[in-house]
Protein backbone atom coordinates (compact mmCIF):
# COMPACT_ATOMS: atom_id res chain seq x y z
CA UNK A 1 0.00 0.00 0.00
CA UNK A 2 1.33 3.44 -0.89
CA UNK A 3 1.12 6.16 2.04
CA UNK A 4 2.07 9.44 2.73
CA UNK A 5 2.07 11.76 5.58
CA UNK A 6 2.49 15.21 6.58
CA UNK A 7 4.14 16.03 10.14
CA UNK A 8 6.44 14.15 12.30
CA UNK A 9 6.31 10.76 13.76
CA UNK A 10 8.43 11.51 17.09
CA UNK A 11 7.18 12.08 20.08
CA UNK A 12 6.17 15.96 21.32
CA UNK A 13 6.43 17.06 24.55
CA UNK A 14 4.51 20.13 26.08
CA UNK A 15 5.20 22.35 29.02
CA UNK A 16 2.23 24.50 31.03
CA UNK A 17 0.76 26.51 28.45
CA UNK A 18 2.50 25.48 25.66
CA UNK A 19 1.35 25.57 22.31
CA UNK A 20 3.20 24.56 18.60
CA UNK A 21 1.72 26.69 15.77
CA UNK A 22 1.90 25.20 12.63
CA UNK A 23 5.20 25.93 10.70
CA UNK A 24 6.66 24.88 7.50
CA UNK A 25 8.30 21.83 8.75
CA UNK A 26 4.76 20.41 8.75
CA UNK A 27 4.94 20.67 5.20
CA UNK A 28 6.81 17.73 4.23
CA UNK A 29 5.61 14.25 4.41
CA UNK A 30 7.05 11.35 5.51
CA UNK A 31 6.49 8.15 3.54
CA UNK A 32 5.35 4.88 6.03
CA UNK A 33 5.95 1.85 5.00
CA UNK A 34 3.67 -0.98 4.84
CA UNK A 35 4.84 -2.67 8.03
CA UNK A 36 4.21 0.64 10.17
CA UNK A 37 0.66 1.32 8.73
CA UNK A 38 -0.24 -3.17 9.90
CA UNK A 39 -0.05 -1.72 13.25
CA UNK A 40 -3.08 0.31 12.82
CA UNK A 41 -5.28 -2.82 10.78
CA UNK A 42 -8.10 -3.48 12.78
CA UNK A 43 -10.37 -6.56 11.65
CA UNK A 44 -14.09 -5.36 10.63
CA UNK A 45 -15.98 -7.68 12.76
CA UNK A 46 -19.30 -8.05 11.12
CA UNK A 47 -17.41 -8.37 7.66
CA UNK A 48 -18.95 -11.38 5.28
CA UNK A 49 -15.68 -12.13 4.44
CA UNK A 50 -14.81 -13.78 7.81
CA UNK A 51 -18.00 -16.01 8.50
CA UNK A 52 -16.05 -18.95 7.62
CA UNK A 53 -13.21 -19.32 9.69
CA UNK A 54 -14.37 -18.45 12.93
CA UNK A 55 -15.59 -21.63 14.42
CA UNK A 56 -12.17 -23.88 14.77
CA UNK A 57 -9.57 -24.99 17.71
CA UNK A 58 -10.53 -26.50 20.89
CA UNK A 59 -11.53 -23.19 22.22
CA UNK A 60 -13.42 -21.74 19.37
CA UNK A 61 -16.40 -18.92 19.93
CA UNK A 62 -20.00 -20.09 20.76
CA UNK A 63 -22.10 -20.77 17.62
CA UNK A 64 -25.44 -19.37 17.47
CA UNK A 65 -27.50 -22.89 18.37
CA UNK A 66 -25.10 -23.05 21.71
CA UNK A 67 -24.87 -20.20 23.06
CA UNK A 68 -25.64 -19.79 26.35
CA UNK A 69 -29.16 -17.45 27.80
CA UNK A 70 -29.69 -16.39 31.04
CA UNK A 71 -32.40 -14.17 32.41
CA UNK A 72 -31.40 -11.13 34.66
CA UNK A 73 -32.31 -13.71 37.51
CA UNK A 74 -29.21 -13.16 40.14
CA UNK A 75 -29.06 -16.75 40.51
CA UNK A 76 -28.87 -17.80 36.96
CA UNK A 77 -26.34 -14.76 36.45
CA UNK A 78 -23.94 -15.99 39.47
CA UNK A 79 -24.03 -19.76 38.49
CA UNK A 80 -23.61 -18.93 35.05
CA UNK A 81 -19.58 -19.64 35.01
CA UNK A 82 -19.89 -22.35 36.89
CA UNK A 83 -22.29 -24.44 35.49
CA UNK A 84 -21.58 -23.78 32.08
CA UNK A 85 -17.20 -23.41 32.70
CA UNK A 86 -16.37 -23.65 28.85
CA UNK A 87 -18.06 -19.26 29.23
CA UNK A 88 -14.47 -18.52 30.53
CA UNK A 89 -12.63 -20.30 27.78
CA UNK A 90 -14.65 -19.28 24.49
CA UNK A 91 -15.53 -16.15 24.93
CA UNK A 92 -14.33 -12.88 26.70
CA UNK A 93 -15.15 -13.39 30.78
CA UNK A 94 -18.73 -13.10 31.89
CA UNK A 95 -19.68 -10.79 34.05
CA UNK A 96 -22.85 -10.08 35.87
CA UNK A 97 -25.82 -8.99 34.20
CA UNK A 98 -28.35 -6.15 36.15
CA UNK A 99 -31.99 -5.59 34.64
CA UNK A 100 -32.11 -1.89 33.85
CA UNK A 101 -33.51 1.02 36.52
CA UNK A 102 -36.87 0.83 36.81
CA UNK A 103 -37.76 1.80 40.21
CA UNK A 104 -35.77 3.28 43.51
CA UNK A 105 -35.37 -0.37 45.03
CA UNK A 106 -32.77 -0.89 42.12
CA UNK A 107 -29.22 -2.17 43.35
CA UNK A 108 -27.44 0.63 42.10
CA UNK A 109 -30.36 3.43 42.30
CA UNK A 110 -29.13 5.46 44.77
CA UNK A 111 -25.19 5.19 44.56
CA UNK A 112 -25.36 6.15 41.24
CA UNK A 113 -28.41 8.66 40.54
CA UNK A 114 -30.21 6.23 37.85
CA UNK A 115 -33.02 8.21 38.05
CA UNK A 116 -31.45 11.09 36.57
CA UNK A 117 -31.34 10.27 32.92
CA UNK A 118 -29.56 13.81 31.95
CA UNK A 119 -26.56 13.78 29.91
CA UNK A 120 -23.48 14.98 31.59
CA UNK A 121 -21.98 18.08 29.96
CA UNK A 122 -18.11 19.23 29.31
CA UNK A 123 -16.27 20.59 32.38
CA UNK A 124 -14.42 24.17 31.67
CA UNK A 125 -10.96 23.49 33.17
CA UNK A 126 -8.30 25.94 32.18
CA UNK A 127 -4.54 26.06 33.42
CA UNK A 128 -3.32 26.59 36.64
CA UNK A 129 -2.34 29.73 37.60
CA UNK A 130 1.03 29.47 39.57
CA UNK A 131 2.14 26.52 40.55
CA UNK A 132 0.27 23.39 39.50
CA UNK A 133 -2.83 22.01 41.37
CA UNK A 134 -3.55 19.28 38.89
CA UNK A 135 -3.73 15.45 40.34
CA UNK A 136 -3.65 12.15 37.99
CA UNK A 137 -6.98 10.45 37.63
CA UNK A 138 -7.91 6.89 37.39
CA UNK A 139 -10.21 6.24 34.48
CA UNK A 140 -11.70 3.96 32.54
CA UNK A 141 -11.48 4.20 28.36
CA UNK A 142 -13.99 1.86 25.94
CA UNK A 143 -12.22 0.35 23.38
CA UNK A 144 -14.38 -2.08 21.73
CA UNK A 145 -18.31 -2.91 21.88
CA UNK A 146 -19.84 -6.03 20.21
CA UNK A 147 -22.91 -7.95 20.37
CA UNK A 148 -22.58 -12.07 20.23
CA UNK A 149 -24.71 -14.76 19.76
CA UNK A 150 -27.78 -12.85 18.23
CA UNK A 151 -29.28 -15.20 16.10
CA UNK A 152 -30.16 -12.81 12.77
CA UNK A 153 -32.80 -14.60 10.86
CA UNK A 154 -33.30 -12.08 8.23
CA UNK A 155 -31.75 -11.49 4.58
CA UNK A 156 -29.80 -8.47 4.84
CA UNK A 157 -27.82 -6.16 7.72
CA UNK A 158 -29.59 -5.49 10.85
CA UNK A 159 -30.21 -1.89 11.91
CA UNK A 160 -29.07 -1.12 15.83
CA UNK A 161 -30.29 1.61 17.72
CA UNK A 162 -30.37 1.88 21.41
CA UNK A 163 -27.83 3.50 23.57
CA UNK A 164 -24.75 2.76 26.40
CA UNK A 165 -23.85 5.27 28.64
CA UNK A 166 -21.15 5.35 32.14
CA UNK A 167 -21.63 6.96 35.23
CA UNK A 168 -19.03 7.45 37.70
CA UNK A 169 -18.83 9.12 41.21
CA UNK A 170 -16.87 12.17 40.53
CA UNK A 171 -20.55 12.86 38.25
CA UNK A 172 -23.38 10.19 38.19
CA UNK A 173 -25.00 11.68 35.17
CA UNK A 174 -24.74 9.59 31.65
CA UNK A 175 -21.75 9.98 29.65
CA UNK A 176 -22.74 8.41 26.71
CA UNK A 177 -20.22 6.49 24.20
CA UNK A 178 -23.16 4.78 21.82
CA UNK A 179 -26.44 7.05 21.26
CA UNK A 180 -28.98 6.22 18.16
CA UNK A 181 -32.33 6.91 17.94
CA UNK A 182 -34.77 5.01 15.62
CA UNK A 183 -34.08 7.23 12.67
CA UNK A 184 -30.45 7.51 12.49
CA UNK A 185 -30.60 3.41 13.05
CA UNK A 186 -26.60 2.10 12.66
CA UNK A 187 -26.70 -0.80 10.17
CA UNK A 188 -24.35 -3.90 10.69
CA UNK A 189 -23.70 -7.15 9.41
CA UNK A 190 -24.48 -9.72 11.47
CA UNK A 191 -22.14 -12.96 11.39
CA UNK A 192 -23.66 -16.08 10.76
CA UNK A 193 -22.36 -18.73 13.06
CA UNK A 194 -21.64 -17.08 15.90
CA UNK A 195 -24.00 -13.71 15.78
CA UNK A 196 -21.63 -11.39 16.34
CA UNK A 197 -21.34 -7.47 14.79
CA UNK A 198 -19.20 -4.83 16.60
CA UNK A 199 -20.67 -1.61 16.98
CA UNK A 200 -19.37 2.11 16.36
CA UNK A 201 -18.37 3.69 19.43
CA UNK A 202 -18.55 7.25 19.83
CA UNK A 203 -16.52 9.89 21.88
CA UNK A 204 -17.77 10.33 25.50
CA UNK A 205 -18.49 13.89 26.38
CA UNK A 206 -15.40 13.87 29.03
CA UNK A 207 -13.28 10.79 30.22
CA UNK A 208 -14.72 8.52 32.66
CA UNK A 209 -13.38 8.28 36.53
CA UNK A 210 -13.22 5.25 38.10
CA UNK A 211 -11.51 5.77 41.13
CA UNK A 212 -12.75 1.88 42.09
CA UNK A 213 -15.78 1.56 40.22
CA UNK A 214 -18.12 3.15 37.39
CA UNK A 215 -21.18 2.37 36.17
CA UNK A 216 -22.73 1.23 32.75
CA UNK A 217 -25.96 1.00 31.36
CA UNK A 218 -27.35 0.02 27.84
CA UNK A 219 -30.20 -0.78 25.59
CA UNK A 220 -30.25 -1.76 22.41
CA UNK A 221 -33.12 -2.34 19.54
CA UNK A 222 -32.91 -4.16 16.38
CA UNK A 223 -34.64 -3.10 13.07
CA UNK A 224 -33.82 -5.74 10.09
CA UNK A 225 -33.10 -3.95 6.73
CA UNK A 226 -37.04 -4.64 5.35
CA UNK A 227 -38.74 -3.16 8.27
CA UNK A 228 -39.85 0.06 8.46
CA UNK A 229 -41.64 0.99 11.87
CA UNK A 230 -40.51 1.44 15.09
CA UNK A 231 -42.76 -0.94 16.12
CA UNK A 232 -41.02 -3.64 14.29
CA UNK A 233 -37.98 -3.48 16.21
CA UNK A 234 -37.06 -5.68 18.51
CA UNK A 235 -35.00 -5.10 22.41
CA UNK A 236 -32.11 -7.69 22.14
CA UNK A 237 -30.39 -6.59 25.47
CA UNK A 238 -30.51 -4.60 28.02
CA UNK A 239 -29.13 -3.91 31.49
CA UNK A 240 -26.47 -2.60 33.24
CA UNK A 241 -23.39 -3.78 35.48
CA UNK A 242 -20.86 -1.96 37.47
CA UNK A 243 -16.95 -2.06 36.41
CA UNK A 244 -14.13 -2.35 39.29
CA UNK A 245 -10.63 -1.60 39.50
CA UNK A 246 -10.22 -4.39 42.42
CA UNK A 247 -7.42 -2.19 43.44
CA UNK A 248 -4.89 -2.67 40.80
CA UNK A 249 -1.32 -1.21 41.04
CA UNK A 250 -0.96 -0.81 37.01
CA UNK A 251 -2.92 0.12 34.41
CA UNK A 252 -4.59 -3.06 32.44
CA UNK A 253 -7.06 -4.04 29.79
CA UNK A 254 -10.10 -6.17 30.14
CA UNK A 255 -13.00 -7.91 27.40
CA UNK A 256 -16.15 -9.15 29.63
CA UNK A 257 -19.47 -10.27 28.67
CA UNK A 258 -22.28 -9.67 29.58
CA UNK A 259 -24.89 -12.50 28.42
CA UNK A 260 -28.97 -11.69 27.85
CA UNK A 261 -31.40 -13.65 26.67
CA UNK A 262 -31.25 -12.79 22.98
CA UNK A 263 -27.36 -12.27 22.83
CA UNK A 264 -24.94 -11.11 24.82
CA UNK A 265 -22.82 -7.60 25.17
CA UNK A 266 -19.17 -7.77 25.15
CA UNK A 267 -16.92 -4.81 26.34
CA UNK A 268 -13.48 -4.40 26.18
CA UNK A 269 -12.10 -1.55 28.31
CA UNK A 270 -8.56 -0.11 29.63
CA UNK A 271 -8.17 0.53 33.15
CA UNK A 272 -5.67 3.55 33.43
CA UNK A 273 -4.10 4.46 36.55
CA UNK A 274 -2.50 8.03 36.99
CA UNK A 275 -3.96 9.72 33.96
CA UNK A 276 -5.18 12.88 31.94
CA UNK A 277 -7.59 13.38 29.49
CA UNK A 278 -6.24 14.04 25.88
CA UNK A 279 -8.99 16.46 24.11
CA UNK A 280 -8.30 15.59 20.33
CA UNK A 281 -9.96 18.53 18.20
CA UNK A 282 -10.08 18.52 14.40
CA UNK A 283 -10.84 20.23 11.38
CA UNK A 284 -10.79 19.64 7.62
CA UNK A 285 -8.86 22.54 5.97
CA UNK A 286 -9.28 21.51 2.48
CA UNK A 287 -10.34 18.71 0.68
CA UNK A 288 -10.05 17.46 -3.16
CA UNK A 289 -13.34 18.73 -4.50
CA UNK A 290 -14.00 16.26 -6.91
CA UNK A 291 -13.66 13.14 -5.45
CA UNK A 292 -14.97 10.87 -2.74
CA UNK A 293 -12.72 10.75 0.02
CA UNK A 294 -13.13 7.00 3.31
CA UNK A 295 -11.21 9.24 6.10
CA UNK A 296 -10.16 7.04 9.45
CA UNK A 297 -8.62 8.19 12.37
CA UNK A 298 -7.39 5.94 15.10
CA UNK A 299 -5.58 5.79 18.17
CA UNK A 300 -3.74 3.84 20.80
CA UNK A 301 -2.91 4.82 24.23
CA UNK A 302 -0.54 4.69 26.99
CA UNK A 303 1.56 2.01 24.72
CA UNK A 304 -1.11 -0.39 24.77
CA UNK A 305 -1.63 -1.79 21.26
CA UNK A 306 -5.44 -1.96 21.09
CA UNK A 307 -6.30 0.02 18.49
CA UNK A 308 -9.47 2.78 19.16
CA UNK A 309 -11.46 3.57 16.83
CA UNK A 310 -12.07 7.49 17.02
CA UNK A 311 -13.68 8.14 12.99
CA UNK A 312 -14.45 6.48 10.20
CA UNK A 313 -16.68 7.14 7.13
CA UNK A 314 -16.80 9.33 3.98
CA UNK A 315 -14.53 12.61 4.98
CA UNK A 316 -16.54 15.74 5.60
CA UNK A 317 -16.94 19.04 3.82
CA UNK A 318 -14.08 21.74 4.54
CA UNK A 319 -15.19 23.45 8.08
CA UNK A 320 -16.14 19.89 9.69
CA UNK A 321 -15.09 19.91 13.26
CA UNK A 322 -14.82 17.25 15.70
CA UNK A 323 -13.67 16.28 18.85
CA UNK A 324 -12.65 13.16 20.88
CA UNK A 325 -11.84 12.58 24.53
CA UNK A 326 -9.12 9.83 25.49
CA UNK A 327 -8.11 8.32 28.42
CA UNK A 328 -3.93 8.50 28.55
CA UNK A 329 -1.22 7.89 31.25
CA UNK A 330 1.03 10.46 32.92
CA UNK A 331 4.53 9.78 31.60
CA UNK A 332 3.45 8.22 28.48
CA UNK A 333 1.92 8.84 25.23
CA UNK A 334 -1.02 9.21 22.76
CA UNK A 335 -0.82 7.92 19.35
CA UNK A 336 -3.15 9.30 16.31
CA UNK A 337 -3.12 7.42 13.08
CA UNK A 338 -5.17 9.30 9.91
CA UNK A 339 -5.64 7.51 6.68
CA UNK A 340 -7.11 8.87 3.78
CA UNK A 341 -8.20 6.42 0.49
CA UNK A 342 -9.73 8.10 -2.77
CA UNK A 343 -13.24 6.19 -3.98
CA UNK A 344 -13.05 6.29 -7.20
CA UNK A 345 -16.96 6.33 -8.61
CA UNK A 346 -16.07 5.14 -12.45
CA UNK A 347 -14.75 2.37 -14.25
CA UNK A 348 -12.97 0.67 -11.32
CA UNK A 349 -16.08 0.24 -9.54
CA UNK A 350 -16.28 1.85 -6.59
CA UNK A 351 -12.40 0.30 -6.22
CA UNK A 352 -10.42 2.03 -3.42
CA UNK A 353 -7.73 3.77 -4.70
CA UNK A 354 -3.99 3.97 -3.04
CA UNK A 355 -4.01 5.31 0.32
CA UNK A 356 -2.13 8.65 1.94
CA UNK A 357 -1.90 8.09 5.72
CA UNK A 358 -0.19 10.24 9.03
CA UNK A 359 1.04 9.35 12.70
CA UNK A 360 2.24 10.75 14.96
CA UNK A 361 2.96 10.41 18.85
CA UNK A 362 2.37 13.37 21.58
CA UNK A 363 3.53 13.43 24.89
CA UNK A 364 1.05 13.57 27.70
CA UNK A 365 0.81 16.36 30.37
CA UNK A 366 -1.37 17.66 32.93
CA UNK A 367 -2.70 20.76 30.62
CA UNK A 368 -1.12 22.67 27.54
CA UNK A 369 -2.08 22.88 23.95
CA UNK A 370 -0.30 20.85 21.18
CA UNK A 371 -1.14 21.62 16.62
CA UNK A 372 -0.05 19.34 13.80
CA UNK A 373 -1.30 19.85 10.19
CA UNK A 374 -1.93 16.55 8.33
CA UNK A 375 -1.84 16.41 4.98
CA UNK A 376 -2.79 13.28 3.01
CA UNK A 377 -1.09 13.43 -0.12
CA UNK A 378 -3.50 15.53 -2.20
CA UNK A 379 -6.88 14.91 -0.85
CA UNK A 380 -7.04 16.40 2.46
CA UNK A 381 -5.74 19.14 5.09
CA UNK A 382 -6.62 18.66 8.04
CA UNK A 383 -5.83 20.56 11.77
CA UNK A 384 -5.07 18.31 14.70
CA UNK A 385 -5.14 20.27 18.30
CA UNK A 386 -4.46 18.45 21.38
CA UNK A 387 -5.67 19.44 24.35
CA UNK A 388 -4.46 18.15 28.15
CA UNK A 389 -6.29 18.36 31.13
CA UNK A 390 -6.90 16.70 34.50
CA UNK A 391 -10.52 17.16 36.34
CA UNK A 392 -8.92 16.59 40.18
CA UNK A 393 -6.97 19.17 42.06
CA UNK A 394 -4.95 18.54 45.04
CA UNK A 395 -6.73 19.31 48.01
CA UNK A 396 -6.10 22.55 50.12
CA UNK A 397 -5.07 20.79 52.78
CA UNK A 398 -2.73 18.82 50.85
CA UNK A 399 -1.20 21.84 49.99
CA UNK A 400 -1.01 23.29 52.71
CA UNK A 401 1.23 20.01 54.21
CA UNK A 402 3.44 20.63 51.30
Amino acid sequence: METAGGGSAAAAGAALGLKRPRGDDDDSTNSANSSDCDEWLVSDSGSEEDDDDEIQGACCPFSVDEFPRVSFDHREQSRLPYRNPETKLRGPSPAMLFPPFKNDDHAFGSDYNLGDKSEIHMSNVGDCSGECDCFPMLLLQFIDLKIAGYRHNRHGRAKIFGFFAARDTLEPLRNYVYRRDFDNCESVHVKRKTGVARLSLSSPTRVISMKIRAFIEFEFHVLNEDETNRDESSLIIEGCTELHTKWATNSFIKHVRLYGERCALDIKYAVLIGAVEARVNIEVLTRAPTCTMDLKIYAKTSGFGDVIRLFRGTLPQVGYRNNFAVAVKRHSYLDLYMEGCREDDSALGNKLLPCSSWEHRFQSCFHGTLEDVVKLGDLATISVTITWRSYEKRSVTAQICK
